[in-house]
Order: structure tokens, then C-alpha cells, then sequence
């Protein structure tokens, strides 16, 4: 029997290949699945597993875990620090100040907030849906269940389906539009979603729940002042914005609205930000221009992942100037690589595995992107 996943058709082999390397958000959208017919090595496949099994002996994070709660009193509500926001060292007491590029480690105190525990469920559910696809073992399916339950069924737990108060700035403001980048990773909990269906183990009035509270946030995103500020935004906020929106409409049965979202892209996103070379401006202006510069172009790869299961192609389209996403990506790959040096360098290390991953299932599921190209 042949189970449907999301997007298209694919090599699954390949899909596999950097699901081992680690890489987030790479979509098991493609085929029709079937364990019987996986052809990945048994060293992958071994190392699906074992990040499986280390799954399995973790505790659940939840929201509520956290020791102060929301402004809201509810601790069900998500809080995060923004993450370029420091103590300013003259003011000790006062409001924050920002130094971009440079992060606050304070962000990871759980006791106050929740992206370390929204990263870790999104870890947790990828391995264990990753581990059911390749071994057929249950209990991985099962144990994911539970935590997509904890995190969007049950009432006692779940999170409120808003980011209100995301990427709070102390002394500032209780939330910031620029929160809702933090949900990029819910992408990948999608994923994990379209894994798990054939598995049994997360029944369809429980899959019914979740894709009711992505719709709620769907429409949050939609209609909220914050919603609104962020789709507003010109640089790769408002770019993994739209891919939030497109994959969570997608996932719901939105397609109307996805096909929207998608097909408003080359005009609304890409006129603005591509220049005739094929360089992003508005992130090479960062203090980390080469990790923003691929981040943003994984946020394009995954809108036009949406495009291919719409019948609308991103992968082409073309801006007045010319330039389109393989001009994009061909322009930040010799700096990426390594063949060449940009003359700002990123204040930190950037790392290249998931914009690579990225790019190899565009190769995949696209034939001609970046043809010729052979990538690690």
C-alpha cells in the first residue's frame, strides 16, 4: 500500500541522505511512500534510528513548564527574548539595547522563555517521524503523538495559537512583529505531520485538533497587528512570513489562499529584493550577510516547494531586472563555499548544511535548477 505525502515526486534516497546530515525543514513532501521501496543506505537508515532512540529517552518540553508565565498570566502563551537585545551597560536597570548579529544567551533561560523548548519539541518530533519512516517501529510514531499532543491538543497544555509576546525586548515591549520568525521550525512539524499519518498512531480526530490550531494561527498571522507588521516587512522576515502562511494553508486545505501567497511572490518579494545580479541587498547590509543571505533563500526554495504542489513555478519566475532564484543562489555559493571571500564577513561563523540541503531537493524535485552544479 502507497501512502501520499505532500509535494510532488522525489528520489527518496537523496531526501534521506540529508535528513542523516541533519538539516531541518527539508519537506518529506514528495512521493508516494512506501517502506517497502526505500533504497538509502542501511548506514542512514542506522542513523535515523539512533537519533530515534535518543528521541524517545527525552522528556517532553512543554510551555507550561516555564517558571514565569506570559504578560497574559497564561503560561500557555509562547514568550521568547529578541535575541539582538542586551543589558545596556550604562543603564543596568533600564530598557535594552540592540547589537545586531550578536545574540543574547540569555535567550535560553527557560525559566522566562520558550524558544529552547519550542526547538526542542521540533527536534524531538523530526527524529521520532523520521525514525517511524525508515525502521516501520511504532513506538516512535506513538511517542511523537504524544508530543504533538502535549503541544496542540490537549487544553491544559497546548500553546495559544498567537505570538504575542515572541521576541519580547525588557525595559521596550511585551512582543515584537519580528517574533514570528520563530515559528519557522513549525514547517518542519508539518512534515513530521505528513510522515506520521500512515503510522496509526495519531488518530484523525487528533490530526483534525492540529490542523485546527494551525488554521487559528494561520488566521492569526493573518489579521493581527503583529501579523500584519511582519507580512509587511521587506527583508527575509517577511519572505519566511509568506512561507509560514503558504505551508500552514496548504496543510489545512487553504489552497485557495496558498496559491495566493505564492503565486504574489516574484512581485511582492522577489522585485524587491533580487538585484540584477542576483544579490540580496537587504541581507548583505546585516552584520551576518552571508547566513542571512542563505537563510532567506531557503525561505524562497520552501514557497517554491509550495508553488510545485500548486502548479505555480517560483523556480523561473523572473523579476523585471532579470534575476530569479538560480541566479540567487548561484550568486552566494562561491562565498559559501568557500571560493570566495565577501569583503564583510559575518560576524559569526555561518554554517552551510541546511541551505545546501535546501538546494539539493530544489535539484531533485526540479529538473534544470542549478543544473550542473554538484554540491556536498
Amino acid at each position: 500500500m502507497k501512502t501520499k505525502h505532500w509535494i510532488g515526486r522525489f528520489s527518496l534516497s537523496v531526501l534521506i541522505s540529508f535528513l542523516a546530515a541533519g538539516s531541518p525543514a527539508v519537506f518529506a513532501n514528495g512521493a508516494w511512500i512506501d517502506t517497502a521501496e526505500y533504497t538509502t543506505s542501511s548506514e542512514d537508515r542506522a542513523a535515523l534510528v539512533r537519533g530515534a532512540e535518543k528521541a524517545m529517552a527525552k522528556p517532553i518540553p512543554r510551555l507550561t513548564d516555564k517558571k514565569q508565565a506570559a504578560p497574559s498570566g497564561d503560561k500557555r502563551d509562547y514568550v521568547s527574548l529578541a535575541i539582538y537585545w542586551w543589558p545596556d551597560p550604562e543603564h543596568p536597570d533600564g530598557a535594552y539595547v540592540r547589537h545586531d548579529g550578536k545574540i543574547n544567551p540569555e535567550k535560553e533561560d527557560t525559566s522566562r522563555y520558550d524558544a529552547p523548548r519550542l526547538q526542542q519539541m521540533t527536534k524531538l518530533v523530526r527524529a521520532l517521524a523520521r525514525g517511524w519512516a525508515v525502521s516501520g517501529d511504532v513506538r516512535y510514531a506513538k511517542r511523537a503523538a504524544e508530543i504533538l499532543r502535549v503541544w496542540f491538543v490537549d487544553p491544559r497544555t497546548r500553546m495559544n495559537p498567537n505570538l504575542r509576546y515572541a521576541q519580547t525586548i525588557p525595559g521596550r515591549e511585551k512582543g515584537n512583529h519580528n517574533g514570528i520568525i520563530d515559528t519557522v521550525s513549525l514547517i518542519d512539524v508539518v512534515d513530521s505531520l505528513y510522515l506520521l499519518e500512515p503510522s496509526g498512531a495519531f488518530p484523525a480526530a487528533e490530526r483534525k485538533a492540529v490542523k485546527a490550531w494551525f488554521s487559528a494561527y494561520l488566521d492569526w498571522l493573518r489579521t493581527s497587528d503583529l501579523g500584519r507588521q511582519e507580512a509587511a516587512a521587506k527583508n527575509n522576515h517577511g519572505v519566511w512570513y509568506d512561507a509560514q502562511t503558504a505551508v500552514y494553508a496548504h496543510y489545512v486545505g487553504r489552497d485557495d489562499l496558498a496559491r495566493q501567497i505564492v503565486a504574489a511572490v516574484p512581485e511582492r518579494r522577489m522585485e524587491k529584493q533580487l538585484a540584477a545580479d542576483g544579490t540580496l541587498p537587504l541581507e548583505l547590509a546585516r552584520t551576518r550577510p552571508m547566513n542571512y543571505s542563505m537563510y532567506v533563500l531557503r525561505a524562497y526554495l520552501t514557497l517554491a516547494r509550495v508553488g510545485d504542489a500548486l502548479g505555480i513555478d517560483l523556480y523561473d519566475a523572473r523579476t523585471k531586472n532579470g534575476a530569479d532564484l538560480t541566479m540567487a543562489c548561484e550568486a552566494i555559493l562561491p562565498y559559501v563555499s568557500g571560493e570566495k571571500t565577501y569583503e564583510k564577513p559575518d560576524i559569526t561563523p555561518f554554517h552551510v548544511k541546511q541551505f545546501f540541503a535546501a538546494i539539493h531537493l530544489a535539484q531533485d524535485t526540479h529538473p534544470g535548477f542549478l543544473a550542473g552544479i554538484t554540491l556536498p
